[in-house]
Order: C-alpha cells, then sequence, then structure tokens
C-alpha cells in the first residue's frame, strides 16, 4: 500500500504536469525515465527519491515545497489535485481558469447555479 506522502507528492506532480501541458512521455523525457515510471510517481506506487524529486521541481518550474505544502492553504489546484484522475483532473483546471477570467460575480454565480443544476439532473439527485 502506498504511503499517504508518497500518494500525495504524485498528485501534485500530475497536477503541475497537467498544468503546463506536458504528458507523462513529455517529462518523462524531461527526467531521463519513461513514462511508464512518470506513472508510478504519479499514483504513489513508486518513491520519489530526494534527487528526483529535485529534477522534477526543476522540470515543472517549482519549488520542492510545492509538493508538501499544506492542503488547507495550498490553494483551489489543491483540491482539485487531491479529488480526481485524469481526464477529470484537466477538464477540472480548464474549468477553474476558464471561471477565474468571467469578471462579473453574478456571471459566476449563474454559472455555477447552472452546472449545479445539470449535475442534479443528469445524476438523478435533488438539488441542495
Amino acid at each position: 500500500m502506498p504511503h499517504p506522502i508518497d500518494v500525495m507528492v504524485g498528485k501534485r506532480i500530475r497536477l503541475r504536469r497537467v498544468q503546463l501541458g506536458l504528458s507523462q512521455t513529455e517529462l518523462g523525457q524531461k527526467l531521463g525515465v519513461t513514462f511508464q515510471q512518470i506513472q508510478k510517481y504519479e499514483n504513489g506506487t513508486n518513491r520519489v527519491s530526494c534527487s528526483r524529486l529535485y529534477e522534477t521541481s526543476v522540470a515543472l518550474d517549482v519549488p520542492i515545497a510545492y509538493f508538501f505544502a499544506d492542503s488547507a492553504s495550498a490553494g483551489l489546484e489543491f483540491a482539485v489535485a487531491e479529488q480526481f484522475d485524469v481526464p477529470d483532473l484537466k477538464d477540472g483546471i480548464h474549468l477553474m481558469t476558464a471561471f477565474r477570467q468571467i469578471p462579473s460575480v453574478a456571471v459566476r454565480k449563474s454559472f455555477i447555479a447552472f452546472v449545479e443544476s445539470l449535475a442534479s439532473e443528469l445524476s438523478g439527485q435533488p438539488q441542495p
């Protein structure tokens, strides 16, 4: 069973890779490993060594602390990364990026209501 820290680090590697639009193959090439190894890191199946984590932080242009930031203070992207797997993660990031560009609070609230209504209708669950 993977250690929770290894899983958390892997999810954050995946989040940043997706944010940058890199495939597992492309990240693997930057690190000199196969895409399968990147998969194992992202799933927490294989632990990332200290030196590999440093190389990963350089390749993904983030400080090493990025992989260990407290979830509560780390922001919405980390919350999404911890809840979703690819392809949902990619969709979530695209949705958040577009949502942040909507300047009107009223439009954002209407959009949220629309999405909640749609999700409720499609899942057959009553809306909260």
